[in-house]
C-alpha cells in the first residue's frame, strides 16, 4: 500500500488554533487504498518534519494551504514565505517526493503559489475526490491536466468545476484520530461543516471560487450524528459551525438545531457567518436551545447604499430587525464591519457606528477593519482596477487592499481609530488578537470566578 503524507501548514495560533478539518477529510477519503498520516506542523518544527518524512517514508505528500496573509491591511502577515522556509524548502532540499499543494487559501491564486512555492502539481477546490484522481495518474505515469481542477506548473488546468447542486456526503472527518487534539482542546473548538458552496454574491469573497455557487448541504442526521459521537470522546468540547453561512439555507440550520435538541445532546456550539437577512426569532431561539453559546455575525456595513454597492442581500432595516432579535433572545454576538467599502464617506462611517451604538449590547463586541483585501476574480477586483486602487499588474499573492478613494486610507484611518477608542466594545482587526499573557489572565479570571461564557466577553472585562 502507498503511503500519503499530508501536512497542516498553517502556523497561525493567534487568538486561537484552527484544526486542520479540510485535510482530515481528505485523509479519511484516502484511507481506504493509502497508508495515511497527517503531520500537524501548527505545534511542530522543521526538523521533526524532516525526521517524521524519514521515518515515514510516503511516496507522496500533499500540503495544505489555508491562508496566504492575515487580510488585515495595517499590520499585514504574509505567511507564505515562513510556509516555504519551514515547511516546503526543507522537504525539496532533503527528498525528491512529489509534492502537491491544495487548500482554500491555495485556491485563491493556484498558479502564481505553485510558482513561489516550486511546487509541480496543485489541487483547485475540494480535494477529496480530485486528489485521489491525481495519485492515480501518476502511478500511472499519464498527464495529470486530463483531470479537472489539477494545476500543473509547467502546463496548465483542464478545466475549474464544481460539483452539482444536491447533497453533500463526507467522510467521517474524525480529526482528533489523524492529529493531537490536546492543543485545540485547550483553546480551540471542534470544526464541523454542514454544507459547502455559497449562493451570495458579495463582491469581495472567495467563497464561491473555493466552494462553487450552489449549496449541497449535508444530511441531518450524518451532521448530527458526527456531533454525537466527538461529544462522546470529548464531553464538554465546543463544536464550531465553519460554513460559509450557517443560517442558509435557513431550513436547513432550524433542521440541524431540532435533530440536536431531540437528542438532548446538551452540547456547545458557536458559529461563523450568521447572514443578518436570515435571522429570526425561530432560529435564534432554536440555536440557543440546541446549545449554541455564540455566534458571529456579518453586515460588514449599516449603510442602505453600501449594503446595495456589496451585492448583500438585506437592508438596514432587516439588520436592526436583526439585532433585535439577537438582542431580545440574549444571545452573545460578535458583529463584524468593514470600512473602505465602495462609495464609502464619513457619512456612511457615522451610519454604521449608529447602528452599533443604537443596536449592539456593550457586553458584544464589534470587530471593525480598514479596507478589504482584494481577491482575484472578484468584482471588487474589477472596481479596483477601474478606480486605479490598482494596477493589474500586480502578482495576485502580494496582499492588496482597497480603501474607497472617496474617503483615503489617511482619513479613514483617523476617523476609525477615534471612533474605537470612544466605545469600550468596538476592536480595530489590528488590535483583535490578545496577548499570551492576556489570555492566561483571562483563563484565570476564568477559573477563579466560575464563569462560564464566550472569551470575546471576558476578554472584554480585562482590556476595556
Amino acid at each position: 500500500m502507498k503511503k500519503v503524507l499530508l501536512i497542516n501548514s498553517n502556523l497561525e495560533n493567534i487568538p486561537y488554533p484552527v484544526a486542520p478539518l479540510g485535510l482530515a477529510l481528505l485523509a479519511s477519503s484516502l484511507q481506504n487504498k493509502y497508508e495515511v498520516k497527517v503531520f500537524d506542523f501548527a505545534f511542530n518544527s522543521t526538523e521533526s518534519l524532516v525526521q517524521f518524512i524519514k521515518d515515514f517514508n510516503p511516496d507522496y505528500i500533499g500540503i495544505g494551504l489555508r491562508n496566504i496573509d492575515n487580510v488585515t491591511m495595517r499590520r499585514t502577515k504574509w505567511y507564505i514565505d515562513d510556509i516555504r522556509e519551514k515547511i516546503v524548502k526543507p522537504i525539496q532540499e532533503n527528498f525528491t517526493i512529489p509534492i502537491i499543494l491544495g487548500g482554500s487559501g491555495f485556491s485563491i491564486a493556484p498558479k502564481e503559489l505553485l510558482d513561489f512555492f516550486s511546487i509541480e502539481y496543485g489541487v483547485v477546490g475540494e480535494g477529496e475526490k480530485t486528489f485521489a484522481e491525481l495519485l492515480e495518474v501518476l502511478e500511472q505515469n499519464k498527464n495529470p491536466e486530463i483531470i479537472n481542477n489539477v494545476l500543473t506548473r509547467k502546463g496548465g488546468v483542464k478545466k475549474f468545476t464544481f460539483p452539482d447542486e444536491g447533497l453533500l456526503i463526507l467522510p467521517k472527518a474524525n480529526v482528533d484520530l489523524f492529529i493531537d487534539f490536546l492543543p485545540y482542546l485547550q483553546r480551540s473548538s471542534y470544526p464541523v461543516q454542514t454544507k459547502r458552496g455559497c449562493a451570495f454574491n458579495c463582491i469581495y469573497c472567495s467563497y464561491p471560487r473555493i466552494e462553487g455557487k450552489k449549496y449541497r448541504l449535508r444530511p441531518v442526521t450524518d451532521i448530527v450524528d458526527e456531533i454525537q459521537n466527538v461529544n462522546l470522546r470529548f464531553p464538554g468540547v465546543t463544536f464550531e459551525i465553519v460554513d460559509s453561512t450557517f443560517n442558509s439555507p435557513l431550513k436547513h440550520a432550524i433542521a440541524i438545531c431540532d435533530e440536536i435538541i431531540k437528542r438532548e445532546l446538551r452540547i456547545k456550539i458557536r458559529t461563523m457567518g450568521v447572514n443578518p437577512g436570515l435571522v429570526t426569532g425561530e432560529l435564534i431561539q432554536k440555536m440557543k436551545l440546541a446549545g449554541f453559546s455564540q455566534i458571529d455575525c456579518t453586515p460588514e456595513t449599516a449603510s442602505d447604499m453600501l449594503l446595495k454597492k456589496l451585492n448583500k442581500n438585506f437592508n438596514k432595516n432587516k439588520l436592526v430587525e436583526c439585532a433585535k432579535i439577537i438582542k431580545n433572545q440574549d444571545m452573545p454576538t460578535m458583529w463584524f464591519f468593514m470600512f473602505g467599502l465602495p462609495g464609502e464617506t464619513e457619512e456612511t462611517i457615522n451610519e454604521t457606528f449608529d447602528f452599533i451604538d443604537r443596536h449592539i449590547p456593550k457586553h458584544d463586541m464589534v470587530h471593525v477593519t480598514e479596507g478589504i483585501r482584494i481577491i482575484p476574480q472578484t468584482e471588487l477586483y474589477d472596481i479596483a482596477l477601474n478606480e486605479g486602487v490598482i494596477s493589474g499588474n500586480e502578482n495576485v499573492i502580494d496582499p492588496m487592499f482597497y480603501v474607497s478613494p472617496t474617503i483615503g486610507k489617511a482619513k479613514l484611518t483617523g476617523i476609525l481609530a477615534s471612533k474605537v477608542d470612544e466605545r469600550n466594545n468596538v476592536v480595530n482587526s489590528i488590535d483583535s488578537a490578545p496577548s499570551p499573557e492576556l489570555l492566561k489572565q483571562a483563563i484565570q479570571f476564568r477559573q477563579e470566578n466560575n464563569i462560564d461564557e464566550p472569551m470575546f466577553r471576558t476578554l472584554l472585562k480585562l482590556t476595556k
